[in-house]
């Protein structure tokens, strides 16, 4: 039997891969934490996750921000459904407010976001470069974990390990 479903959730994964053309995959806790304390928005601000996975990174960010007395918005987008799923039970699990949704985030309006995160891949950047170039209003916080957005000015770096995180703020 768990060999059974090991099998299936694999198999979804290699889904996931095939038709996002983006893996799945953590960031460590330690750059959670350093990654959140970048984020110094009004309580309130909405702030989205794109590509967010099973949403990990959100719950983090909600989780901090509650500390601090100052929730924000919390919003992510997730093509897969197999993580989009996972991310809705523990949005239960948690007792949550964030809000998650099976959408592709090339297709919505961000324009009222006053800050993202984006985990993807390098190959799609150009696009999403573009994407938020035309739809986040200037002064919009943007926080890319690995990947830097082409022709974007990095207002910080972040030593995240193993990867770099770049930090910019749209002119």
């Amino acid at each position: 039997m768990a060999a059974g479903l090991t099998i299936i959730l694999g198999a979804g994964m290699i889904f996931i891969n095939l038709k996002t053309k983006v893996p799945w995959v953590k960031i460590p806790n330690s750059n959670l934490n350093l990654i959140s304390q970048e984020i110094n928005l009004p309580p309130g601000s909405l702030f989205c996750d794109l590509g967010c996975g099973d949403g990990r990174v959100l719950f983090f960010i909600e989780k901090q921000e509650l500390k601090k007395g100052q929730p924000l918005k919390l919003v992510g987008y997730e093509l897969a459904f197999y993580p989009y799923l996972r991310g809705q039970f523990l949005k239960f699990w948690f007792a949550s407010k964030v809000e998650l949704k099976n959408k592709n985030f090339l297709k919505q309006d961000l324009g009222a976001a006053q800050g993202v995160f984006i985990f993807l891949v390098e190959r799609i950047m150009p696009k999403v470069a573009l994407a938020l170039q035309s739809k986040l209003k200037p002064g919009a916080l943007v926080i890319s974990y690995a990947f830097k957005l082409p022709n974007w000015r990095i207002y910080k770096t972040l030593e995240t390990k193993p990867s770099q995180t770049y930090i910019y703020l749209k002119n």
